[in-house]
């Protein structure tokens, strides 16, 4: 389980990196791979008071996603964004309740760890609308601290909102939760050598049900698999965008 940590000022990282590149993006060859453990599916945490907190911010975000959805890139959706994150605080997962674990992995052959980290940290709009995400406010990079909502489209259509902890020096990225997402949680993001002048992608993800909104999504959709699929579709940008060719 990954703790949330009050955000550093650090810079954005100076190594060069290429932009993103149009063409198919399988990542077939990156060897990618996950393993799960911990308690499934997610169950719903903390008192009742703290979940009907959070199932009234899920329904909030979710209209707000809806009229995001209507009115596409707007300077108002950006601004209302800004606004409603400003008052959300980070819910990662509650010590010593049961929590979903998954391990992603992936490799990166003939990229050093910085850069992998670095297209990371400098071109997020293009590694997650790799998997059909969003992010709002837009943002051209991530820095540390940072708030920002992944929109997904839907049905229905869901805001997840997530603030950013960068540690260049590790090349790594957290990613731990907001008041109002589906579930507690967090995603650590290493970028490590992986021994032959490549990386290894490392994706540690720990969470929770937020709500008892968490059990209806489980049993109306299928998020688990949805994870999966938008883990999968980012470790393949990763790789297709950054392995030479």
């Amino acid at each position: 389980m990954e703790p949330y940590r009050a955000p550093s000022m650090a810079r954005p990282p100076t190594t060069p990196v290429p932009g993103p590149r149009s063409g198919p993006r399988t990542g077939a060859d990156n060897q990618f791979d996950f393993g799960v453990g911990g308690a499934f599916p997610p169950k719903p945490t903390g008192n009742l008071m703290e979940q009907v907190r959070q199932g009234a911010l899920t329904a909030a975000q979710s209209e707000a996603a809806a009229a995001s959805r209507l009115l596409g890139d707007s300077a108002a959706v950006d601004a209302y964004a800004r606004t409603h994150l400003d008052l959300l605080k980070p819910s990662p997962p509650i010590s010593g309740a049961p929590t979903s674990l998954t391990d992603y992995t992936s490799g990166i052959p003939d990229v050093a760890p910085a850069q992998a980290y670095a297209y990371f940290v400098r071109h997020p709009e293009a590694v997650f609308e790799s998997a059909g995400i969003r992010l709002r406010p837009a943002a051209a990079a991530l820095v540390d601290g940072a708030k920002l909502f992944l929109e997904e489209k839907g049905l229905p259509p869901v805001w997840a909102p997530v603030t950013v902890r960068l540690e260049p020096a590790a090349n790594t990225v957290h990613i731990t939760t907001l008041d109002g997402h589906p579930l507690r949680g967090t995603n650590r993001f290493v970028f490590a050598d992986d021994g032959a002048g490549g990386t290894q992608v490392r994706q540690y993800s720990a969470f929770q049900g937020s709500s008892p909104a968490t059990s209806v999504g489980m049993k109306l959709m299928d998020p688990i698999e949805r994870q999966h699929d938008i883990w999968r579709a980012v470790h393949g940008h990763l790789h297709d965008t950054l392995r030479p060719r």
